[in-house]
C-alpha cells in the first residue's frame, strides 16, 4: 500500500493530485481540518489534511472456466478475483471513501449543472457509493477549466455514466444455451416476457423454439403461455417433476431454444429457491435468468439475489419499466452485481415491448433523455 498526504484549501483541488500522483484506483483514508501560517496565533488559514492511499497488491490471475466447470453451473454469482486476506482488509478499509465523498460532496459548492445532476441521479433513486463515483471523477475532469457549460458537463455526464455501466455489464458466461430457464418472484412478468423473447428467436433469429411451463400454481399463467403458443405457433408442455420435465425436453430435441417458465413465488423463503433447484435439468447447457420488476424496491430486489447464492444466474430480465419514472435500479444492479442485463420489459404488448439493453439506452434512463414507449 502507498500513502501520501496533502494539504489543500478543499477537496476538490485534492481530487485531480491524488488522482495524478497515485492514480484513478486511488482512495482517501483520513481527512482533517488543520489551521496553517499567521503569526502569533492571528491570521491563520483553514487548510485540509487528506491522507489518500492506493493498493499495491498484485492481484492473482483468474484462469477461464473450462467447459466441464460450465457445465456443472459452477460460475460466482458476482465476478470476484482471488485477494490475499491483507488486502482484502484493505480494501473494505479503503471504501470508507465513499461514505465521506458523499458527505464532502454535499458540503462544497458544486458547478450548477452538477448540482443538477446529483439531484437527477437522487430522484432516479441511484445507490449514494454510485452518486459519488460518478460525481467525483467529473469533478477530477473539469478540474482546472476556467469556463463550462451545462450542455458540456451533460456531455461529459453521459460519457462517465456509459463508461461505468459497460465496465461493470460482463458478456454472459454461458454461450448457445439449450434452455432457457425464467425464474423469479409473483406478478413480475414472466409469462408475458418469456412470450416476446419467444417469438423474437423464432421471427428474427429463424429459430425453433419449444415453450415448457412449470407453473402449474396457476392456471391463468399456463392457459396464457399456451395462448401465445398458439398465436405464435410455438408448442407448449407443461411439467410438474423432473421427471416431466426431463420427458418435455426429450420431445423438444428437435428445437434450437427451449424457453421455460416456473413458478412465481416468494423467494425470500429459502424453502422455495430449493424447490426450484430441485427441478432445474443439471445435464444441459442450462441459463438462468432472474426476472425483476423495477416496481420493486431495490433493497428487496438485493435481498432475493442474495438468497439465490444456490442458483448461479446468467443473466437479469428487468420488467416494468413503463410502470416507474425510476430507472436507478438499472444502474444499482449492473454496478453492485454484475450480472448481465440483457433485456428491459416496458410493456404488455407482445412482441414489441421488450429494449435490447445497452450503456447507452440506461444512461439516457437515468439522465432523463429517454424516448422509449
Amino acid at each position: 500500500m502507498r500513502l501520501k498526504t496533502y494539504f489543500v484549501g478543499t477537496m476538490t483541488e485534492a481530487i485531480p493530485m491524488i488522482k495524478r500522483d497515485l492514480g484513478a484506483d486511488a482512495l482517501i483514508l483520513n481527512t482533517k481540518k488543520i489551521k496553517t501560517g499567521g503569526f502569533l496565533g492571528f491570521f491563520q488559514k483553514d487548510k485540509l489534511e487528506v491522507t489518500a492511499a492506493v493498493d499495491t497488491v498484485v492481484k492473482q490471475e483468474v484462469q477461464p472456466e473450462t467447459k466441464e466447470m460450465e457445465l456443472q453451473k459452477t460460475k460466482p454469482l458476482v465476478n470476484t478475483t482471488p485477494e490475499t486476506e491483507s488486502a482484502a482488509e484493505l480494501i473494505n478499509e479503503l471504501k470508507n471513501i465513499k461514505q465521506f465523498m458523499v458527505q464532502r460532496l454535499a458540503e462544497e459548492a458544486l458547478p450548477e449543472a452538477l448540482q443538477l445532476l446529483k439531484q437527477r441521479l437522487a430522484t432516479q433513486e441511484v445507490a449514494a457509493d454510485i452518486q459519488t463515483e460518478l460525481l467525483a471523477t467529473l469533478i477530477a475532469r473539469i478540474e482546472g477549466e476556467a469556463n463550462h457549460t451545462s450542455e458540456y458537463l451533460e456531455r461529459l455526464a453521459r460519457e462517465e455514466l456509459v463508461e461505468m455501466i459497460a465496465h461493470h455489464q460482463p458478456q454472459t458466461t454461458l454461450q448457445d444455451p439449450e434452455i432457457i430457464c425464467f425464474i423469479g418472484p409473483t406478478g413480475v412478468g414472466k409469462t408475458t416476457s418469456i412470450a416476446k423473447i419467444a417469438a423474437d428467436y423464432m421471427l428474427t433469429k429463424d429459430k425453433k423454439v419449444g415453450l415448457i411451463t412449470a407453473d402449474t400454481y396457476r392456471i391463468a399463467a399456463v392457459e396464457q403461455l399456451k395462448t401465445y403458443g398458439s398465436i405464435l405457433n410455438i408448442p407448449v408442455k407443461v411439467v410438474e417433476s423432473a421427471g416431466d420435465l426431463k420427458k418435455a425436453i426429450s420431445e423438444f430435441a428437435g428445437c434450437d431454444i427451449i424457453l421455460m417458465d416456473t413458478a412465481g413465488r416468494n423467494y425470500q423463503q429459502k424453502h422455495y429457491i430449493d424447490e426450484l433447484e430441485r427441478l432445474l435439468p443439471d445435464n444441459h447447457k442450462v441459463q438462468i435468468n432472474l426476472v425483476l420488476s423495477l416496481t420493486a424496491k431495490y433493497e428487496d430486489m438485493k435481498k432475493i439475489i442474495d438468497n439465490f447464492q444456490s442458483i448461479a444466474m446468467d443473466e437479469l430480465l428487468l420488467t416494468k419499466k413503463d410502470e416507474t419514472s425510476s430507472s436507478g435500479a438499472i444502474l444499482n444492479l449492473i454496478h453492485h452485481y454484475g450480472i448481465p442485463v440483457r433485456h428491459i420489459a416496458n410493456g404488455q404488448n407482445v412482441p414489441n415491448d421488450i429494449l435490447a439493453v445497452t450503456p447507452e439506452l440506461v444512461a439516457d434512463f437515468i439522465l432523463g433523455e429517454e424516448n422509449h414507449a
